[in-house]
């Protein structure tokens, strides 16, 4: 690269710090698209250069700079292996899961290549080929968590007593796992006892898996609240109106449900991903995003950013990252967990864009949430059957508050209703979403599409109503959240 080349890519890092601080989406942008396209000499830094472009919504901005990763590697197999990771990160899976079928197994060494290739095969919902990769994983390095927890959720025990024995077995060999480790363990053991119905040792070790999942992810009530009254501040239907009034851009592609985890969010993704007119579906996590470059969610904030940009700017920017990840053509569901919190920015700014919310018995969907070991930490609430309850609580006052300002605008789906009257349940999500009946979407468990979330098996099954009921059995040890929830 010549001098003054060089000089500039030193220039543009230099600024690119300073705009992160300010929080400067665009300023960002410009300057990674720069430096991307002079090529930049920065070696290892396009990684984490990817990751911030990822960051803002750049997909395709992000996926250039990890090629020019590859490239100042010099294209290394360990080099492809961290563009593999970094797409599935940001929802590639079926590209990642290609690439890595396309580098040797030992790449970066022979365990870490089988993790990443059994947790690729269990979102496509290959799921035998997943747990070949991943028992042997856990053959390799038996204090590896995630891979016996990623084995359960591909297994069930009631039927395999001999994988049950050695996930049993493997406890001793847990002892001094860093937090997070231990914690996947105990969800995989726990999953071990609830299949084989030994609900006490179950709920033990859930338990066991919460408290050190506590280590990992602290959960802040009183931010809680904060962050869900902003949400609500200010917004009627008056206002809503007013705001939606002023929107001159096309906005029906998305389709937004929203609930708890675990009430039956991702069927509904999956019945509609179903359809020929929509192109796909995700935990887009775009509305903070969106939140960020309006200033806030409350209705002062997107009133004072429309009066000063317009309503249009925001309806392009939410197509451009739509078009970013899924190209242009198709229908999009955005079942981002906390949608709630930004649906008044949803309902005033795409105006056409229909919004769904699914309901679950409150027992049920606690001790759903709480055997769950939710990715990351990233739902810290769920470790504690009296934060679940609160959680709960606050997220009840959000839905009846945008029941009331929202109407018929927002169909609200009990799940109990849903896997007993699917197809009834399914024909009113189709016309309320403005889509013609399709056979398909009737089967629902066909729909061959990747999925990364904690339901990632239950949707490969045909709709049934098996999980109603599921906390019956644990109704004595789930009396914390009963205190605490209905009251």
């Amino acid at each position: 690269m010549a001098v003054r080349d060089l000089t500039a890519a030193l220039r543009l890092l230099a600024n690119l710090q300073p705009a992160l601080g300010r929080h400067d989406r665009v300023a960002v942008r410009d300057i990674i698209a720069e430096l991307v396209a002079m090529r930049a000499p920065l070696g290892g830094q396009w990684r984490p250069v990817a990751q911030i472009a990822a960051n803002i919504g750049e997909r395709g901005l992000a996926h250039r700079a990890i090629d020019l990763f590859v490239g100042a590697s010099g294209a290394t197999p360990a080099a492809q292996y961290q563009k593999a990771a970094f797409l599935a990160e940001t929802g590639a899976v079926r590209e990642a899961d290609a690439l890595l079928h396309a580098l040797p197994e030992d790449v970066p060494n022979p365990v870490a290549n089988a993790y990443s290739r059994g947790i690729a095969a269990l979102n496509l919902g290959r799921a035998e080929e997943a747990r070949g990769y991943l028992g042997r994983v856990t053959l390799e390095q038996p204090r590896t968590g995630s891979a016996w927890l990623a084995l359960s959720m591909a297994a069930d025990f009631a039927h395999e007593p001999e994988l049950a024995e050695r996930v049993i077995a493997a406890e001793p060999a847990m002892a001094g796992a860093e937090p997070a480790q231990a914690a996947a363990f105990c969800y995989a053991l726990g999953k071990v006892h609830a299949d084989r119905g030994k609900h006490e040792r179950a709920f033990a070790a859930f338990a066991r898996g919460a408290e050190q999942m506590k280590a990992v992810a602290a959960y802040d009530r009183a931010a809680d609240a904060t962050h869900a009254a902003e949400a609500v501040r200010g917004y009627d239907a008056g206002r809503v109106a007013a705001l939606a009034g002023r929107q001159s851009e096309p906005t029906g592609r998305t389709i937004f449900v929203g609930g708890l985890p675990r009430s039956g969010t991702t069927l509904i993704e999956q019945v509609l991903t179903a359809h020929s007119a929509v192109a796909g579906g995700a935990e887009l996590d775009l509305l903070p995003l969106l939140a960020r470059e309006i200033g806030g969610q409350s209705h002062d904030a997107l009133a004072g950013y429309v009066e000063a940009e317009g309503a249009g700017p925001a309806a392009r920017l939410w197509h451009h990252w739509l078009a970013e990840r899924f190209g242009v053509e198709g229908r999009i569901v955005d079942k981002s967990i906390g949608t709630g919190r930004y649906l008044g920015l949803a309902a005033a700014l795409l105006p056409d864009a229909p919004l769904i919310w699914t309901t679950r018995d409150p027992l049920d969907r606690a001790w759903s949430c709480f055997r769950t070991n939710f990715l990351g930490g990233a739902q810290p609430w769920s470790y504690d059957l009296a934060d679940i309850a609160h959680h709960f609580r606050i997220e009840d006052e959000l839905l009846a508050r945008w029941r009331e300002i929202l109407g018929e605008r927002l169909l609200v789906v009990p799940y109990e209703e849903l896997v007993a009257e699917s197809d009834l349940w399914i024909r009113r999500i189709l016309a309320h979403c403005g889509l013609a009946e399709e056979q398909q979407v009737f089967a629902p468990h066909e729909n061959v599409r990747a999925v990364a979330t904690a339901s990632l098996m239950q949707v490969r099954r045909p709709i049934n109503p098996g999980a109603v009921g599921s906390a019956g059995p644990y109704r004595p040890f789930l009396q914390p959240f009963a205190e605490a929830y209905y009251v």
